[in-house]
């Protein structure tokens, strides 16, 4: 995903090249066509723009989970545990963990980061704490995640967990999903955003890490939720800085026709501008700065 400030700085190089290739051709003497015939300007122009000379470079980033800790268990303490699944989603897929059993009020579950990517997770059917693993590439800012918390609690006659698999080329999935629809109980979500300049703040250089921790929201559509009896998880993850990278316009627009579905460069530019919005705050606790 190419940055915010990135891209509207490209686009706006590319109105100016396209006003100045417009009022050229206008100089020029028109040729008659049949009706019909031909294409249409604009699209000649861009077939003709030389997208792989526009470049740039980007820092790149990697998103890992650390651990969860149940600061209150769902429902009362002293009846059995939580079983959880734990489900992360961003711009290029899924990843869901194992059933993790025995969870009490102040347990802790530390995940194996090396193994628990969340962004820039390699692609094709990955595990959660077990074999979803970050490229060496990373991605850029801005960036997002969600997290979901699910209570395995079967009614009845379990029919195990949902199956997903991965999505087209360069995505990934899992093969599970966190909620499989058969009595299992919400615990809590996030969602999470991370715009260029936070991340420019705190990791200035090439291998620096930052870990945020942040408080799930146990209420669908509620910033604020009173749960009597729990459940109340917080969830840690580490933000690390990759070595830079060089990318070209071309490519970049390759990757977002071929996600969105955009039948031209002009459609896949638009389609970028119309998705700019503003970034939810984060209500997080940073841990360490290094």
């Amino acid at each position: 995903m190419i940055s915010r400030s990135h891209f509207i700085a490209i686009c706006f190089g590319l109105a100016a090249w396209f006003w100045c290739t417009d009022a050229f051709a206008q100089t020029r003497p028109a040729t008659p066509q049949p009706e019909g015939a031909g294409t249409p300007a604009d699209v000649a122009v861009l077939r003709d723009f030389p997208w792989h000379t526009v470049e740039w470079v980007e820092r790149r980033y990697k998103i890992e989970a650390m651990r969860f800790k149940a600061r209150d268990e769902t429902g009362y303490d002293w009846w059995g545990s939580d079983e959880v699944m734990v489900e992360t989603v961003d711009a290029k897929g899924w990843t869901v963990s194992d059933e993790i059993g025995g969870i009490d009020s102040g347990d802790t579950h530390h995940f194996d980061p090396a193994k628990s990517c969340i962004i820039a997770v390699r692609p094709g059917i990955v595990v959660l704490g077990k074999t979803s693993v970050c490229d060496d590439i990373g991605e850029p800012a801005p960036l997002w995640f969600e997290v979901e918390f699910w209570e395995k609690d079967p009614i009845g006659i379990s029919i195990g967990f949902c199956k997903r698999v991965s999505g087209p080329g360069g995505h990934r999935g899992s093969r599970d999903c966190a909620n499989d629809g058969n009595g299992d109980d919400f615990i809590g979500r996030a969602r999470l955003d991370f715009p260029a300049q936070d991340f420019e703040a705190v990791l200035p250089n090439v291998g620096d890490e930052y870990i945020e921790t942040v408080v799930l929201n146990p209420c669908f559509g509620a910033d604020v939720c009173d749960v009597t009896y729990g459940p109340d998880y917080s969830f840690t993850y580490r933000i690390t800085r990759l070595a830079d990278l060089r990318v070209d316009l071309r490519s970049v627009l390759d990757e977002a026709m071929q996600r969105s579905g955009a039948r031209s460069e002009l459609e896949a530019i638009v389609a970028g501008l119309r998705s700019l919005r503003a970034p939810n705050p984060r209500k997080v606790e940073p841990e360490t700065v290094r």
